[in-house]
């Protein structure tokens, strides 16, 4: 799936694909927020839980590595790689 096709999805229809073909990247905490990466094919998406209110109340989707940052350091590649080369 492309990233263009994801985003003219309704969000019922996105929390479907995420459910069946994302995967769980990284959990962070930010605020009074609880905030989910996921990877689908070649973008990412962050879904944003109100942990008060306890609805989702934002969903970024973006191909830009950058929004990557926050979890950089905390994601965990070695069982992708053998990273005892480097």
């Amino acid at each position: 799936m492309k990233m263009k096709d994801f985003k003219t999805l309704q969000l019922n229809e996105q929390m479907d694909i995420i459910e069946k073909k994302g995967v769980l990247l990284d959990h962070r905490s930010g605020g009074s927020y609880s905030i989910a990466l996921f990877q689908i094919d070649g973008f990412y998406v962050e879904l944003f839980f109100h942990v008060i209110k306890l609805i989702y109340k934002k969903i970024r989707i973006f191909e830009d590595m950058t929004f990557l940052d926050p979890y950089i350091n905390r994601i965990d590649i070695t069982e992708l790689c053998d990273c005892r080369h480097f």
